[in-house]
């Protein structure tokens, strides 16, 4: 229910549910504790989601990439870069994604640099975070950086999986891929 809420804006309603929860002496799992932290993300309740984080007993990857998210929704880049350096485990490719995300959305190049060097050094990027740091690049005008990642892309032989979309249309199911620009002839 908490979740449930959290998800469609009603973050007040979640979180007030929570409390009546506790008052009742029930104990949260993980799930009761994402979709608290899910609520503070959609309501802007980045103070509340911090205390929530920090009184939790075993906070999974999943309740840190929220706290991320909540984090870049509020423009607090140095706190959750702070957040993910200090994680009890190592952070996930998503953790790393989440953070590169909001580096680009909030034009944050010399940031996103660490992140993409942090990628590299565990070697689990993948081509989105090259696309992602390229196009943070283009983004602040510094193409010529920009080119060196796509040409890194290439030299590397980092394959970048096409987007697809299925559609059914009289109940057929078809599969709609996106091509690559330098394979059309």
């Amino acid at each position: 229910m908490i979740l449930g809420l959290s998800m469609h804006g009603r973050g007040e309603d979640a979180l007030s549910l929570f409390a009546g929860m506790q008052q009742a002496g029930m104990t949260p799992n993980e799930v009761t504790l994402l979709g608290v932290l899910t609520a503070c993300y959609h309501a802007g309740l980045v103070e509340e989601g911090l205390q929530q984080l920090d009184a939790m007993p075993e906070p999974r990857i999943k309740h840190y990439g929220c706290v991320v998210g909540m984090l870049d929704r509020a423009g607090r880049l140095d706190e959750a870069e702070e957040l993910v350096a200090a994680m009890p485990a190592h952070p996930d490719a998503l953790i790393w994604g989440s953070l590169l995300v909001a580096c680009h959305a909030h034009g944050d190049v010399e940031r996103a640099e660490r992140v993409m060097l942090r990628r590299t050094t565990d070697a689990d990027a993948d081509a989105g975070d090259y696309v992602l740091m390229s196009n943070t690049y283009v983004s602040n005008g510094r193409h010529g950086k920009a080119v060196k990642v796509r040409r890194q892309i290439r030299r590397n032989e980092i394959d970048k999986v096409p987007g697809c979309s299925l559609i059914e249309i009289d109940g057929v199911v078809h599969e709609l891929k996106a091509i690559p620009a330098n394979s059309i002839r």
